[in-house]
């Protein structure tokens, strides 16, 4: 009976998530895929922006574009200085790789007249001369390496981040600028009135795609979570011949860890435009690992058993 219930409740949550996944199929116009993840960037990023934009009237429409072009073109002014700092760091950092046994000792002892010339436009100079000036051995180096590594990867993905978000913005403001710029009265409220039609479509359709990806979650939680409540009642019951699912289970949950561990924390353009946070990207790094290597085990496996089962004909 117990099995039963189990069975109607997991039957039922499919079919409400395929449901979902029908709606928002139906719902979402794969033509405006981009102009989709742009306003669902913006609406994170700044939603003032996009309600500004929503409720915005054909005589409003002119202050509004020219507050946010002020606001882009103050952001790429300081992307600017951004990209300088992560430049900078970036030439130190290749710096820092090169250095071995044979160049060491000749590095420090330029490095002074170096750092005057790398570090002239740097806003972290003193940080950096200091840094180095700690470094006393190779074995120094290594972590003062993996320093700089950590600190250029932050600064780069923050950078990669604020691009997205610049272009994104840039794309709903350069819309509003050009209806902005009709001159029939009619057309211009009829454009607008799409424009803001569309931005209204994409907010919800972003809440449905979070609603589905939770319900999918849940249902993927919840048959992981049946699957091994089955094997553990499996094997309290008959251990002797079922401990070998206990093996195979940490032998998958090892390498879930590692393909976590191992996975990026640097976002990609694709996962930053996607809105993947830093977890959730090494998370599907996680899962493509996984799944490599079962698949590079389920291939190991049938050529060894046919290895195998090709000897034993022979005797």
């Amino acid at each position: 009976m117990k099995d039963k219930i189990i069975k109607i409740i997991i039957f039922a949550v499919a079919i409400l998530d395929c449901i979902l996944a029908l709606a928002f199929a139906f719902t979402f116009d794969d033509d405006k895929k981009d102009a989709f993840s742009q306003a669902r960037l913006v609406q994170a990023e700044n939603p003032t922006m996009m309600a500004d934009f929503t409720a915005a009237t054909p005589e409003a429409l002119p202050d509004l574009v020219a507050k946010y072009q002020d606001e882009i073109k103050n952001l790429n002014d300081s992307l600017k200085g951004v990209q300088l700092q992560k430049d900078i760091l970036y030439t130190y950092l290749q710096d820092l790789k090169g250095l071995n046994e044979n160049n060491f000792e000749q590095y420090k002892a330029d490095f002074p007249t170096r750092a005057e010339g790398l570090f002239a436009k740097c806003d972290k100079k003193q940080e950096y001369v200091d840094g180095f000036n700690a470094v006393n051995s190779l074995k120094d180096l290594e972590a003062y390496v993996r320093k700089i590594e950590s600190e250029y990867a932050s600064l780069k993905q923050s950078y990669l981040e604020s691009c997205n978000y610049m272009k994104a913005a840039n794309s709903i403001v350069s819309r509003a600028d050009m209806i902005n710029a009709t001159a029939s009265a009619n057309k211009k409220a009829t454009d607008l009135e799409e424009m803001q039609k569309d931005l209204k479509s994409f907010k919800s359709s972003s809440r449905l795609q979070t609603l589905f990806m939770v319900i999918g979650y849940c249902l993927g939680g919840l048959t992981i979570l049946l699957l091994l409540c089955f094997a553990l009642l499996k094997m309290v019951k008959e251990f002797k011949t079922s401990y070998k699912i206990l093996i195979v289970l940490a032998l998958f949950a090892i390498v879930v860890f590692i393909g976590y561990a191992i996975g990026s924390s640097v976002l990609s353009p694709s996962a930053i435009k996607m809105g993947l946070t830093v977890g959730g990207f090494k998370m599907v790094n996680a899962a493509c690992f996984t799944v490599y290597v079962c698949l590079l085990g389920a291939l190991l496996a049938i050529l060894v058993t046919g290895i195998m089962s090709a000897i034993k004909n022979r005797r």
